[in-house]
């Protein structure tokens, strides 16, 4: 017989008088807890997926509640989530309890083990999925910690000997993504490429962990280089419309174009519809598979300060909201985190500042935590940056925080320290966590629905969400906790979300488990966006471009070519804040005038004059933050700044020293004039000519403490500039030989040394590779020819026993 029952029916029922009191933990008799097991068995066996969710949820809740795990053994047996079986029979049934068929699951449940770590049935059917599909295009939409990595480590294993690419989306994740393979990939490829200027086109195989920008400068540099596979990461992020989302998508068309054959793996966290991610210009087609278990059940909850309604829990399924009675007030979002918080906590705030300014407030009211691992912590980020960094107080209290103006070195050891230091329970993050970084946490607190502008969407939502309760640490042999499978997630409406919002209509729209979700499809280079109006101009820049870049990639083209060398280097070089056809013509005779005086740029200063005249007068006034920040070189001031900074970069000043060097430099700017505005981007509060947002700021008045808080974050950011944005200038000048050769390789690298700029090009900054050639050369085998450094067993005992910090050791750690 058939079993219709659907949640919008169950809803009309009484069944929410009972299901209520029990979600919320209400003291319940065994009548009543009878009566919701066999509901629950009902529920599971029913046709409709909600419903079987619903019923999973209830036996997971009730196994909680009363601590005996048969029903969710049985369960978990039927549906294949082995794991979670084979973390009951380990833990939770006595000898008394077994018998011939929990003897008979377990010899079953051996044919999911691999190593000693379960797989459920989706898992492996992933796993096999992938393996059988060596030489297709495939879609892997799977949850966080389901074992995309070893799908990735499989490729590897499958293209030895070829020529193979994993696209990260940040340069963090390059890093990670590189120690998690290195191991298991020596016996296959010699190095690993995570630099363009690590490839070596003379070799016949190729393993690389690039991001997108990079790997566009790989392809810049061999125009015959085909791969046989690309793997891209976070593969969801391409539908996004930015520049980030559009480079994306140009790599893999060019990749395509040079080789019909290649096949592509996307592997995301969530997607509709893997169609989604066809791109326009390219002929492939994919074959997907979606993970459909129900393992991990949230459980949210919503503390509204704002309105001072107290704490409510919110039912996904039945989409309502339950009063938890409670005798306190919560006044401030550090009263809740205190009172709800886990072992191990994720705070997600949508600005840098707000992150900064909320550590600040919860150390406030946490007690010191006493360890010898934090004191040195703490000595180790003092000696390396300041005595006054805010991170240091914080830290001191069990709190770190985590956003992308965090110094990269600071960032990645304190992602350790959180991973593996239990003191240490509370990170406080932005969306940076949202692409890939893996960090332990129980409970998840958000504190704003933004992410940038917009509201912070379904799928964004759900991918933080994801964060919680991984399922190493819900099935750890040691720690390892059931009650771990309901991850608890606290929107908290106060201070920090946006004035207008209303925060139930907020957690309905990014939780509700029947609403209806379609991918938004924003990206123009996608086959399934919509082109219209608004954006068929964008479609039409965007095909030019990649059409520029790899000529015949767009059959009947009638679009533009660039003209002259300078138009063409600003395509290969991703140059496109401005019109590039429109000004080539004018920039080139600049261009050719210097190569008649045969004048070579060999300052700083010149550098960026040339920059400011022959490019940056041609961006538009009126466009995004990036190229506002591009225009501020059409002031004077503002060119003598960077040029100061690259001269830094050149002298190879540590990052305590810059921020010495700013804070001098700001004094001196407030010598001349008391009531000085300095630009400091996003960390602002004064807006200047009518613009939206605050980009300045006043140092009058200001405590030293929150300058050299500031310093800290623009020498970052200050960095990201020129790293992301202004290299891109450098490398056309560089390309149309305006450049002296020691001045491109001082910029690029600090140095013109090769052995250094080997060491760089492996990952190292420029002050950890002059500390290994300084003292510790001896237990280092460095191939300038092939672009590989290797490390033996002694280094880093030895730099231990020197003294060096561990930040610094961290760091090269994490490279060698």
């Amino acid at each position: 017989m058939k079993n219709d029952l659907t949640l919008r029916k169950l809803k009309n029922t009484n069944f929410g008088n009972l299901y209520n009191r029990f979600i919320v933990g209400s003291e319940m008799n065994s009548n009543e807890y009878e009566c919701l097991l066999a509901l629950a068995v009902c529920f599971t066996n029913a046709d409709d997926t909600y419903v079987q969710q619903l019923g999973y949820r209830i036996i997971v809740e009730y196994c909680n509640q009363t601590g005996s795990y048969l029903p969710l053994y049985e369960i978990s047996i039927n549906k294949g989530l082995y794991p979670v079986s084979e973390f009951i029979e380990e833990h939770h049934i006595n000898d008394e309890k077994r018998n011939f068929f929990t003897e008979w699951n377990t010899a079953f449940m051996q044919q999911y083990s691999d190593n000693g770590i379960f797989k459920s049935k989706e898992q492996s059917m992933m796993g096999n999925f992938f393996k059988n599909r060596e030489m297709k295009t495939v879609s892997v939409i799977a949850p966080t910690s389901y074992g995309k990595s070893d799908l990735i480590l499989n490729a590897v294993k499958q293209y030895r000997g070829k020529k193979i690419c994993i696209i990260t989306s940040t340069k963090a994740l390059l890093l990670q993504t590189k120690q998690r393979i290195q191991k298991a990939s020596k016996e296959y490829f010699p190095k690993i490429v995570i630099h363009p200027e690590m490839y070596n086109p003379s070799e016949s195989s190729l393993l690389a962990v690039l991001t997108q920008e990079r790997l566009l400068r790989v392809l810049k540099k061999d125009p015959s280089l085909k791969f046989d596979c690309i793997i891209v990461d976070e593969a969801h992020e391409i539908l996004e419309d930015n520049a980030r989302s559009h480079t994306l998508a140009n790599v893999i068309i060019v990749a395509q174009k040079r080789n019909p054959d290649i096949s592509f793996k996307f592997l995301t966290p969530f997607l509709m519809d893997e169609n989604n991610l066809k791109i326009r210009y390219t002929t492939f087609d994919i074959d997907g598979f979606k993970v459909t278990e129900y393992i991990k059940t949230e459980k949210y909850y919503l503390c509204d300060i704002r309105n001072q309604e107290g704490l409510s829990c919110y039912d996904q399924f039945l989409d309502e909201f339950i009063a938890i009675p409670s005798d306190v007030k919560y006044t401030t979002e550090e009263t809740v985190i205190k009172k709800y918080a886990s072992n191990k906590n994720i705070i997600y705030l949508n600005k840098p500042s707000d992150i900064e300014k909320f550590a600040l407030a919860l150390a406030n009211v946490l007690p010191d935590i006493k360890s010898e691992t934090i004191t040195n912590a703490c000595n180790n980020i003092k000696e390396y940056l300041n005595p006054d960094y805010n991170l240091l107080s914080c830290l001191k209290k069990g709190i770190i925080y985590h956003h992308g103006s965090v110094p990269d070195a600071i960032r990645v050891y304190i992602e350790n320290l959180y991973k593996n230091e239990e003191s240490i329970r509370f990170i406080i993050t932005s969306s940076t966590l949202l692409s890939g970084v893996n960090l332990p946490a129980e409970s998840i607190f958000l504190l704003d629905n933004k992410r940038g502008r917009p509201n912070l969407s379904r799928d964004s939502f759900l991918n933080l969400v994801g964060r919680a309760c991984r399922f190493n640490e819900i099935f750890n042999k040691e720690k390892g906790n059931l009650k771990l499978l309901e991850p608890k997630v606290y929107v908290v409406f106060g201070n920090y979300f946006s004035k207008n919002a209303n925060a139930k209509n907020f957690l309905k729209s990014v939780a509700q488990i029947e609403k209806k979700f379609e991918d938004k499809v924003d990206n123009v280079l996608l086959a399934n966006s919509s082109i219209n109006s608004d954006n068929e101009e964008k479609l039409k820049e965007a095909s030019e471009y990649i059409e520029n870049y790899e000529n015949g990639i767009i059959e009947d083209f009638d679009g533009k070519y660039a003209q002259t060398n300078v138009g063409k280097a600003c395509i290969m070089n991703g140059v496109n804040e401005f019109d590039v056809f429109k000004y080539e013509s004018e920039i080139q005779q600049i261009v050719d005038g210097f190569h008649e005086k045969q004048v070579v740029i060999n300052n700083t200063k010149v550098l960026l004059d040339e920059i400011a005249t022959m490019f940056i007068k041609n961006i538009p006034e009126k466009s995004g933050i990036s190229n506002k920040n591009l225009r501020r070189l059409d002031n004077e001031k503002a060119r003598n700044f960077y040029s100061m900074f690259l001269d830094w970069k050149i002298k190879n000043k540590s990052y305590a020293e810059m921020i010495n060097l700013v804070i001098d430099y700001w004094k001196g700017l407030l010598n001349e004039n008391k009531d000085v505005e300095i630009y400091v981007g996003r960390w602002g509060d004064i807006k200047h000519n009518k613009e939206n947002s605050a980009y300045y700021t006043k140092l009058s008045g200001k405590t030293r403490t929150q300058v050299i808080n500031l310093a800290i974050v623009r020498i970052k950011e200050e960095q990201d500039f020129i790293d992301n944005m202004l290299i891109k200038y450098v490398e056309v000048l560089n390309d149309l030989d305006l450049l002296d050769e020691k001045l491109y390789s001082e910029i690029k690298y600090g140095t013109d040394n090769e052995i250094l700029i080997c060491l760089l090009k492996n990952g190292l900054s420029l002050n950890c590779a002059k500390l290994l050639l300084k003292d510790f050369k001896n237990h280092l085998s460095i191939n300038i020819m092939n672009s590989t450094v290797q490390a033996d067993e002694a280094l880093i005992n030895q730099m231990r026993s020197s003294g060096v910090n561990e930040i610094i050791i961290q760091e090269i750690q994490s490279c060698l």
